[in-house]
């Protein structure tokens, strides 16, 4: 390895579109190999991923990634803050010396950081929320970074990938890994603009080749996933709950909200209608989501406070079999080669394990015939 040696990425290729493609192309230059730290079957804000884990780790491979490991459930589809502790955790784990993230303008998002590393961050975004009678923290965010920043940063603060960034150089300060920030081209198509198409096929059409080819593999079974097929499963589940039998503790689900959820549950058919019945200046959507996932998965908070214990080999080629060699001996983290194999380490990795393969046992019904249930495969190994 030279001298900066790998670099981990925090993703969910959902799915793998030509911006994934060009920041791989960089890394790949700047750096020897490149681990991809792949977003479980749930992505962070809150549903479905529009294909497994393995199709969108296998996308990555033969795009440049080396390695491609698992952030598990229920971190992948937790808060910006946790989401990017737990990735951040496995990538200095690992020993990546860098993790990489894409910023539209770069300088602006380290001058925000300052504000949201500074002492009185916290005690700042409370006396708006407080001022502005319970508004959310984007909200509260958004705000601050306008006093301070003016108007521009103040909406380049509202961006989920902004704010994402902001979450992983927070989670980096302290730690031996640095930061390697790309400047992400805005004239390609965003993950989400893409997966807004008519069909699987639309989609395909913006998809670099080699992605195309992984995806197209699983036209009309496992890709697209729709998280609309899973509707009668959470609004059913939703209406066996009594809430004030609900103890406390589930993860991201103040009382009020549960039982905003469980009422709101009663009047729909669908998710998304539920969750447009529920959002308001304190909850955003990905935050009803999120407790609507607590609610029907049972995902407590300690669960997801206690960083990952483990992260799943999903694909490697002969650079990532190196890395994953190199350490190991001297690695912070249970790395799991194959998916049967979790059941036998520590009780933590255990307990972790057995919560993620239950949700994403059920995630797998968003696939036109049921998903890809774990049997018991082995990563996808290139040579």
């Amino acid at each position: 390895m030279n001298s900066k040696g790998y670099v981990s990425v925090i993703c969910e290729y959902n799915p793998f579109h030509f911006g994934h493609l060009h920041q791989l192309m960089l890394l790949q230059k700047e750096f020897e190999g490149v681990v991809c730290i792949l977003s479980g079957d749930i992505v962070q804000r809150g549903t479905a991923a529009v294909a497994s884990k393995y199709l969108r780790a296998e996308a990555a491979l033969r795009s440049g990634a080396n390695l491609v490991l698992e952030l598990p459930v229920p971190y992948c589809c937790a808060s910006a803050h946790d989401f990017a502790a737990a990735g951040v955790h496995i990538a200095e784990s690992i020993k990546s010396g860098y993790l990489a993230f894409g910023a539209e303008n770069p300088e602006l998002l380290f001058e925000m950081s300052k504000i949201v590393s500074a002492e009185d961050f916290a005690e700042q975004t409370e006396r708006l929320i407080a001022e502005h009678k319970n508004i959310s923290y984007p909200a509260a965010l958004s705000l601050l970074i306008g006093e301070r920043l003016g108007k521009e940063a103040a909406l380049a603060s509202e961006k989920p990938n902004n704010i994402l960034s902001l979450e992983y150089l927070s989670a980096m300060r302290g730690k031996r890994i640095k930061p390697f920030v790309v400047e992400r081209k805005q004239d390609l198509p965003s993950s989400s603009q893409i997966r807004a198409l008519s069909s699987g096929k639309a989609m395909l059409g913006q998809l670099p080749v080699k992605s195309r080819a992984v995806f197209e593999s699983a036209l009309g079974f496992d890709f697209p996933r729709e998280p609309a097929r899973l509707d009668s499963f959470f609004i059913g589940t939703l209406r066996s709950l009594n809430a004030s039998e609900i103890e406390d503790g589930l993860y991201s689900a103040p009382r009020d909200l549960i039982n905003k959820v469980i009422a709101a549950s009663f009047k729909v058919l669908s998710v998304d209608e539920l969750v447009s019945l529920c959002v308001d200046k304190s909850y955003t959507a990905a935050r009803v989501r999120r407790t609507v996932n607590s609610l029907v998965f049972g995902i407590k908070s300690e669960s997801v406070k206690r960083l990952p214990p483990y992260t799943c080999v999903l694909a490697a080629d002969g650079i990532g079999r190196e890395i994953l060699r190199g350490i190991k001996n001297d690695c912070g983290i249970e790395i799991v080669t194959k998916p049967v194999t979790a059941l036998e380490k520590n009780a933590e990795t255990q307990a972790a394990f057995t919560l993620s393969k239950r949700v994403e046992d059920i995630i797998a019904l968003s696939s036109l015939e049921g998903g890809e249930v774990y049997k018991g495969k082995s990563p996808k190994i290139s040579d």
